[in-house]
């Protein structure tokens, strides 16, 4: 434990990915041992390896361990104000989520005023292919990593939930070329979900922004309009925080 704790913190403080042979002399520990437990970290989702140098970073399962701190700290700061703003002209719940490797997780999150009501605890882990926040960061993260999703079955949640991968790949598709995925139902019955995805100013995916709805509350014609409105808060979020980059 204490070896797994100062590698990530070895990570963490080195400003730059880090190889095994400088994590093995950084912590004091073989090679063989080092490789190990940086690949047991990294199932974890707490490391991920650079694909073009295959050293290792943090991973961002970090965020889904600290996800139900973030409301006292700089993200949901940076983000709140503008999905309050989105809730307040919507009527919906709305929140910012992150990819953690397979799932997104809510960081922050803002109540609907309609006193019914979708919510869900900060940290909360959701399926990348039966929700619009999975769906629409499973969108932006290439072909490499929609095949790996899919290398394990889609597990079925409704009778909406789309399980087969080529089905998948379509909605995907679409949902890039709309700037934003749609949840009918797909993971709970009876709610449903319009998402749509922040970049940094380099074109780095950071996240996404959701609203999450009620499926009576949701009928084909008011999806559009919710969609321009997430598009719109996304773009918000997105020059928000690179203003101040140091929030996330």
């Amino acid at each position: 434990m204490e070896h797994a704790i100062e590698l990530l913190r070895c990570v963490a403080e080195a400003g730059a990915p880090l190889g095994t042979n400088d994590l093995a002399r950084r912590i004091g520990l073989h090679k063989s041992s080092t490789s190990r437990l940086a690949a047991t970290l990294e199932k974890a989702r707490l490391l991920r390896r650079d694909p073009a140098t295959g050293r290792f970073l943090l991973g961002l399962g970090l965020l889904a361990l600290a996800a139900p701190l973030f409301a006292d700290f700089a993200v949901a700061d940076a983000v709140e104000p503008i999905l309050a703003q989105l809730a307040a002209r919507t009527g919906e719940t709305c929140s910012f989520n992150v990819w953690d490797g397979r799932d997104s997780v809510s960081i922050a999150q803002v109540p609907g005023s309609n006193s019914v009501r979708a919510f869900s605890l900060p940290g909360r882990r959701k399926p990348g292919h039966a929700t619009a926040t999975g769906k629409i960061l499973l969108a932006h993260l290439g072909e490499e990593a929609l095949s790996a999703y899919c290398s394990a079955p889609l597990h079925r949640y409704t009778d909406a939930t789309i399980t087969d991968p080529k089905a998948l790949a379509e909605d995907l598709v679409r949902a890039r070329r709309q700037h934003y995925a749609v949840n009918v139902g797909e993971y709970e019955s009876d709610v449903g979900g319009i998402a749509a995805a922040v970049f940094d100013a380099s074109g780095r995916l950071l996240g996404c922004v959701t609203a999450t709805v009620p499926l009576y509350r949701f009928p084909p014609e008011r999806r559009a309009a919710l969609g321009e409105a997430v598009i719109a808060c996304a773009g918000e979020i997105a020059g928000h925080l690179s203003i101040h980059r140091k929030a996330f």
